[in-house]
């Protein structure tokens, strides 16, 4: 890849603003822990010095090959900042609470999440079997890569992390962000509490439906669990992200971005090699970015108990062509897409009609209900922050309206049948 270099100029007067809004978005797609990373570019080399670095680490990474960047980004669930712990228990026994991999690659302009359930069961290096997220309790990031490398295959390049309360600073700091719920929601144990519709979460409340696992939801008068458990949660996380970068895409985001980044500042770690890299020419390199497509899923596991534990294994083959699609630039996204078709009208038979009508245009019906009211004006289809699905189902239609928010793991997204349709 050829590219020219910022000028002297440029350097001495601060980053311009095309490339803060890079920074910023490659930030965001990456996890939370990202954020942390591409704050350190934003603000320059020169207060690399102020972040925390890591130096075992770095032993433990892999050399780039070529100009593609693969991190591993952790968001760790120290408690020890947050002022209130009700509903995140014990600050002791820190763990990865988040754990994904990005892989940047400046060619295509695109960015590639992979998420590893924490209760991946894996060999631990020196531990005999156990969670993957008990790695980093054992030996902390350099373990945490090492597991990483050896169980998965994927050679890791740099190492980002952040902890639960500058992430909470973050979403504050950019007035919260939007997610839509299908139907009011809750989770006892992190405390999330939602209404129907689009939701402005601030970031208390974006942490706890973040860290959701025994999410519900009010469906006909019931609280029912919906995907209440690790691969939900990493669905829900990976919706977070996304909501994050379409608010930091803002205007007023752009502007603020000096603060947005200082939010997190005191929050995060990054390998020591990292640092002493030269954070604007990494900038610049993957300055498309902006512009391109940003892919997530999820490594394909099944539930199972071993010694009374609740984990999960990794699903074979789907978790090596999972693997090896994210490594080599294969397509992320499941086909056919499957949807949950819910009757917003109050029309008998509506939904299944509408259902029978997308099964024929090549659609996986999974399920079909009630919508929470039967007020809706026009056919709603629901897509996760930066999906593009919508557009498809939508145009087999001829009409319908899209909207983001909040899709269960077990759907790509959620069609809800308005009073346009008979």
């Amino acid at each position: 890849m050829s590219s020219s270099s910022p000028s002297p100029k440029t350097s001495r007067r601060g980053l311009p603003k095309w490339l803060k809004v890079t920074i910023i978005t490659m930030l965001v797609v990456a996890n939370l822990a990202v954020l942390a990373l591409f704050w350190a570019i934003n603000t320059g080399q020169n207060v690399l010095a102020s972040v925390s670095t890591d130096d075992e680490v770095v032993a433990a990474l892999s050399a780039p090959v070529g100009d593609t960047l693969t991190f591993l980004v952790v968001g760790s669930d120290s408690r020890a900042d947050l002022d209130d712990l009700t509903n995140f228990g014990s600050a002791g026994g820190q763990r990865s609470d988040v754990v994904m991999l990005v892989r940047l690659d400046p060619d295509t302009h695109g960015a590639r999440i992979l998420s590893i359930p924490r209760d991946l069961w894996v060999d631990i290096p020196g531990h005999g079997q156990g969670k993957i997220n008990a790695a980093y309790a054992f030996g902390g990031p350099a373990l945490m890569v090492e597991t990483i490398q050896q169980n998965l295959g994927i050679p890791v390049n740099h190492y980002v992390e952040v902890g639960f309360t500058g992430f909470v600073a973050m979403v504050d700091e950019i007035g919260g962000i939007e997610i839509a719920f299908p139907y009011p929601a809750r989770d006892l144990l992190s405390g999330l509490d939602v209404d129907a519709g689009t939701q402005m979460l601030d970031g208390d409340m974006a942490l706890a439906y973040a860290r959701s696992r025994k999410y519900q939801e009010l469906q006909n008068g019931s609280w029912v669990s919906v995907d209440a458990d690790d691969i939900g949660r990493t669905r829900r996380q990976q919706e977070v992200v996304r909501a994050v970068l379409v608010e930091l895409k803002t205007p007023s985001s752009i502007t603020e971005a000096g603060d947005i980044a200082s939010a997190l500042a005191q929050h995060m770690t990054i390998d020591a090699s990292l640092a002493r890299s030269s954070a604007a020419a990494l900038a610049w390199d993957f300055r498309g970015l902006l512009s391109g497509q940003i892919e997530a899923t999820t490594l394909p596991v099944d539930g199972a108990r071993i010694g009374g534990a609740s984990v999960v294994l990794a699903r074979e083959p789907e978790a090596s062509q999972a693997i090896s699609d994210f490594l080599d630039g294969a397509q992320l996204t499941s086909t056919p897409l499957r949807l949950q078709i819910l009757n917003g009208n109050g029309v008998g038979g509506a939904a299944g009609r509408m259902s029978q009508e997308l099964e024929a245009a090549g659609f996986s019906i999974v399920s079909i209900g009630d919508a929470e009211n039967s007020e809706y004006g026009v056919t709603t289809v629901v897509v996760p922050s930066g999906s593009n699905l919508g557009a498809s189902i939508t145009s087999v239609l001829g009409f319908g309206v899209v909207v983001t928010g909040y899709v269960a793991d077990r759907y790509d997204a959620i069609v809800i049948v308005g009073s346009d349709v008979s």
